[in-house]
């Protein structure tokens, strides 16, 4: 066996390989003194389940004594003691003759496990040859006298049983020894649950996990007993490290785990980024006061996040990002300049994006905030394991500055924590990593990350994941939905699940999404995901608001244009240039010679023409110029371009899908002689950026998402004005719509031409969700812009955003199959509003609400919200009462009387809606099984603390959920985790047993 550890042909030994054989050697010592102790009758001590060399001289201690203290021992445990104290005493002489610091042998073997060099004056082999060899010569002489048989073994014809004879005196080496029928020694290395592993000699395997039961049963009793809830700790600490280390150890490198004095250690190959080889490695683990995770540096136990940050090489790791982040500032002010034809920099001061935080049901809407205090939010999340992933959503309208305050915050995060380590000042502080689809939106996610990290080049997509887990590293995806082309919105999680189950409930990512109708299908998304088991996440919606006035003229200021040219805009300008983007752009046409400043043309317009004489100017040929393509045309080509990439859910087109475009806009094939040079000249429009040097695997994109929105309502509009209703009609049903295309599609088409369009009644049973959605969006507009609703039924439309009707018109409105997120009643008498069918999840109240008896048909059972004027209710008993006192024609409900819900059932209902709505099936709870205290969790208050508290068992009891301890910072905590998804507990299916009869329980308990 001892052979395995000898160097090929004349070759000195490593010091690596020197420690390995001296770890051998005291690993065959430590299991012959168990075996030799045994012998004698004694009871030896307990075993680890995995070991290392400090462990192994820690037992041999212990033994020695032992031997000494038996009187009568044999021959045998006499030789095996002697041997013991001799290796002992080699042992502790240490190396001296090695240099200060490393003349300790553990010290040694610390120094080079962690990278250390050796002196230049010290050859390898002098460091450890009289040790390797002393303790090689000490074994080989305790058992130079004894005889070996091999016993065959009663249950296994494929193991044998070694025993050791001195005098005929039997020392059995059976189980910690066996021997395969090929003849291969397998040696005990660790016990993991019920996993054995044995390392294996005289064969072509190194180790092997052997699968009889008899081995198990037989070693059990020489072992440390299993682990108890402290040591619980310690095992998901090693499993973590475990998982952590597979992100930076080299792909063929097994991870060895040992434990160690204090906690546990691991030896492993590192990868390195320069492509060099490995770095071996061995590094040691504890738990610290408060189970702190810490890892042993060169000279005290550190934060096991400084070990991470040591292995991800930090200082290079910020620097690289920082520079790459720079790069794509560079890139975005190149298309700017290139087609928008914006000359200078943006002066001044970045202007901070403000966000409004909610729940992804819009509950707990916060007050506007600088996206920097998200980001500091971002950071606490960070810092604390909070026991669910943390997704937060960036939402917002094109043009309204997601990407910037993205891209700055990743940059500016980089800078400072580049800057500190270049002080010599460590900062806890996480780098973003900044990801986008542009350009990438056929590719997955793991694919884009490694893109995003490749500059780095020393972190893969399995290490990000290790320090996302670990709170160093935040994911920041922007245009998440459009990764993967279309498929993001088939399954619109299912790019972003597997990043969420390596997180395991740790960690938080923040993407940004194009639109609020995603949102609904990424919850759908979510639902199903969850009752496959998806791990633990919890979601956040920041919505990013608009400019006010005074921040627009703030950043005309800068620009040097006068107030009252913002103040001479029509009011849909004005209101425009809430998007920072507009405001740039009427920055710099206000500051450009060459625009005519006494134009009718509206802000939107004179963009577009602007733009499409710019790309326009790229399609000439010859000396003279000659234009292949007019504005018209060109503008007509952009608007079936838009068009195809709604159809296909993407944001880019290939060359194919130009050139039909350009052909449905002129009317004639590109093949032909009088256009063929416009098919060569194509290739050069705005956005194409060839990915090889194949031009054919080049792609097009709009330079920004304005654009898409405002050719795809040009489109829309062209099908209206040329009474193509069907057209319009198959148009609505293919991609969500944004407010930027509602409001052009409206402006451009007019109201009659939108009414009689889209005036229709769906089929019974049939409802399109994407065309539900646009219409109630295209209504919306209309009813905002004009004050008044101009006609008597609105069918089978779906309004995600919020329906204010609070200053508009009306006196009979009949809304059927409708879905509402939110609505505001009328603030003045003389409305009647009949529900049929349709569902609303909150309903303000803004005038007196004394009166609501012309409030009719209405469902209350998915009303989750009801906001009087000076009051709110979220009980849906409460809710139902104020209804019915106010005079409301309810058909769902009947007042609360005999028959009525137990409170315990109306709780139950109450807490399982609320996780629905969240799309949640945990709660991080106190170990008083309360929640935090938490605004978000506000909701688990409404029936009070003794209401939550059987809520809780209640579920535990009837086996729908879990309560799991988990390691956090500060106050220890559990978590509440749902084995099913709220939904199915609410929904109460017959072939669901457990889900029965938790009901039928609280409706005994509220009976008595």
């Amino acid at each position: 066996m001892e052979a395995a550890y000898a160097p090929a042909g004349d070759r000195q030994r490593s010091v690596h390989e020197c420690f390995s054989l001296l770890d051998f050697q005291l690993r065959f010592l430590t299991f012959l003194t168990v075996a030799a102790v045994s012998a004698e009758g004694l009871v030896a001590a307990p075993v680890r389940r995995s070991s290392g060399l400090g462990e192994w001289i820690r037992y041999l201690r212990r033994s020695a004594k032992q031997l000494v203290n038996y009187p009568s021992a044999s021959a045998t445990a006499t030789a095996v003691r002697r041997a013991v104290v001799e290796i002992l005493s080699f042992y502790d002489g240490g190396l001296p003759d090695a240099p200060p610091g490393l003349q300790n042998v553990k010290h040694l073997r610390d120094h080079i496990s962690h990278g250390g060099p050796l002196p230049t004056d010290l050859r390898e082999i002098d460091t450890l040859k009289d040790l390797v060899n002393a303790a090689s010569k000490t074994i080989a002489k305790c058992i130079a006298s004894a005889e070996l048989r091999m016993d065959s073994d009663d249950q296994s014809r494929s193991l044998k049983r070694p025993v050791l004879i001195w005098e005929e005196h039997e020392v059995p080496l059976w189980p910690f020894f066996y021997v395969t029928v090929g003849n291969e020694w397998c040696v005990f290395s660790s016990m993991r649950g019920a996993d054995l592993k044995y390392l294996c000699f005289g064969g072509s395997r190194g180790s092997l996990k052997p699968t009889e039961e008899q081995l198990s049963v037989a070693i059990e009793p020489f072992l440390e007993g299993k682990q108890g809830a402290k040591d619980a700790t310690l095992t998901q600490y090693m499993k973590d490290v475990e998982k952590d280390l597979r992100g930076f150890a080299d792909d063929d490198a097994e991870l060895i785990c040992l434990d160690s004095d204090q906690g546990f250690e691991f030896y492993w190959s590192k990868a390195t980024g320069e492509g060099t080889g490995t770095q071996l490695r061995r590094d040691y683990f504890r738990l610290g006061p408060e189970n702190a995770r810490q890892w042993r540096a060169k000279d005290a136990w550190v934060p096991y996040s400084k070990y991470l940050r040591e292995l991800a090489n930090w200082h290079v790791v910020a620097t690289r990002l920082r520079q790459r982040l720079e790069q794509i500032e560079s890139q975005l002010v190149g298309e700017e300049r290139e087609t928008l034809g914006w000359i200078s920099s943006e002066p001044g001061n970045t202007r901070m994006a403000k966000v409004v935080v909610s729940d992804m049901d819009g509950s707990n809407r916060g007050s506007p905030r600088t996206f920097a205090e998200l980001i500091g939010e971002v950071d606490e999340d960070l810092q604390a394991n909070r026991g669910q992933t943390q997704v937060v959503f960036i939402n917002g309208e094109a043009g309204i500055g997601k990407t910037r305050a993205m891209v700055d915050a990743a940059k500016s995060r980089a800078q400072e924590v580049e800057g500190a380590i270049d002080q010599g000042n460590d900062t806890n502080l996480a780098l973003f990593l900044y990801v986008r689809s542009t350009g990438q939106v056929l590719d997955s996610l793991p694919t884009v990350v490694s893109s995003a990290v490749a500059s780095t080049r020393n972190l893969t997509d399995a290490g990000v994941k290790a320090l996302c887990r670990n709170g160093l590293m935040t994911l920041l995806i922007d245009g998440f939905d459009e990764l993967l082309g279309g498929a993001g919105y088939s399954d619109a999680i299912g790019s972003l699940r597997p990043w969420l189950n390596e997180l395991g409930g740790r960690g938080v990512v923040v993407v940004s999404a194009r639109s609020s109708y995603y949102m609904g299908q990424y919850r759908s998304s979510v639902e199903r995901a969850n009752e496959q088991g998806m791990e633990l996440v919890r979601h956040r919606i920041a919505e990013v608001q608009r400019w006010s006035d005074e921040d627009v003229l703030a950043f005309l200021a800068d620009y040097n244009v006068p107030s009252k040219r913002f103040e001479s805009l029509s009011e849909h300008d004005r209101r425009l240039l809430g998007l920072p983007f507009f405001t740039r752009v009427f920055a710099e046409m206000a500051t450009s010679s060459e625009v005519n400043h006494n134009s009718n043309e509206s802000l939107t317009e004179r963009l577009l023409n602007k733009y499409v004489e710019r790309e326009e100017r790229k399609l000439t040929m010859g000396q003279e110029d000659t234009t292949l393509l007019t504005s018209a045309e060109l503008r007509r080509t952009f608007e079936y371009v838009a068009e195809f990439m709604a159809s296909s859910a993407e944001r880019e087109a290939d060359i194919s899908e130009l050139e039909i475009a350009a052909e449905s806009a002129i009317e004639v094939e590109l093949n032909t002689p009088e256009r063929r040079q416009l098919k060569q000249r194509l290739p050069v429009l705005c956005g194409l950026a060839a990915a090889s040097d194949d031009i054919s695997t080049s792609r097009f994109r709009f330079q920004h998402e304005l654009f898409f929105d405002q050719f795809l309502a040009g489109a829309a509009c062209r099908y209206l004005m040329t009474g193509q209703e069907k057209l319009f009609q198959t148009m609505l049903g293919e991609s969500h719509w944004r407010s930027a295309t509602v409001a052009a599609v409206v402006a451009g088409a007019g109201t009659e031409r939108i009414r009689k369009a889209i005036g229709y009644r769906p089929r019974a049973g049939v409802r399109n969700d994407v065309a539900a959605t646009n219409m109630g969006a295209l209504w919306s507009m209309i009813i905002k812009n004009a004050g008044e609703i101009p006609v008597s039924d609105l069918n089978g439309l779906t309004f995600t955003d919020h329906l204010d009707l609070s200053c508009v018109r009306f006196s009979k409105l009949r809304m059927v199959d409708c879905r509402l997120s939110s609505m505001s009643l009328p603030e003045l008498p003389g409305w009647e509003l009949q529900l049929n069918g349709t569902k609303i999840k909150k309903i303000e109240v803004t005038g007196h609400p004394s009166d609501l008896s012309r409030l009719r048909a209405l469902q209350h059972a998915d009303l989750a919200e009801l906001q009087l004027p000076n009051e709110v209710h979220y009980k849906k008993e409460a809710i139902l009462e104020v209804l019915h006192r106010y005079g409301a024609e309810v058909v769902d409900g009947t007042p609360l009387g005999v028959g009525s819900p137990s409170e315990e059932v109306l709780a139950a209902r109450h807490f399982l809606s609320n996780l629905a709505r969240r799309v949640e099936k945990s709660v991080i709870l106190r170990r008083d099984h309360q929640p935090e205290d938490d605004v978000r969790l506000k909701w688990t208050r409404v029936y009070g603390r003794d209401a939550w508290r059987k809520f809780v068992n209640g579920l535990v009891l009837a086996e729908l959920a879990t309560l799991d301890n988990f390691s956090a910072s500060g106050e220890p905590k559990i978590r509440l985790r749902l084995k099913c998804s709220a939904t199915t507990i609410l929904a109460n299916d017959e072939a669901q047993s457990k889900v029965q009869e938790y009901w039928k329980g609280l409706e005994r308990s509220g009976s008595v």
